[in-house]
């Protein structure tokens, strides 16, 4: 029962960080290619954000290839 649920816990932070990533990846994008380029900026708490879901992005790929 309880490994259930952190199972559907991990896959729901999974899918919610790939989505924060992915709109970090869209917006980056297009503050590149608009026309005149406009800088692409974050906040702290943003950068903070966008960096936690990253490396848990990736800590989850590692132990799932592992």
């Amino acid at each position: 029962m309880l490994e259930s649920l952190l199972s559907y816990l991990v896959i729901f932070v999974s899918v919610f960080a790939s989505l924060s990533v992915l709109r970090l990846l869209v917006n980056f994008l297009k503050a590149l290619f608009s026309d005149p380029p406009k800088p692409f900026e974050l906040g702290k708490s943003a950068l903070i954000f966008y960096g936690i879901a990253l490396s848990y992005l990736i800590t989850n790929i590692i132990t799932v290839f592992t």
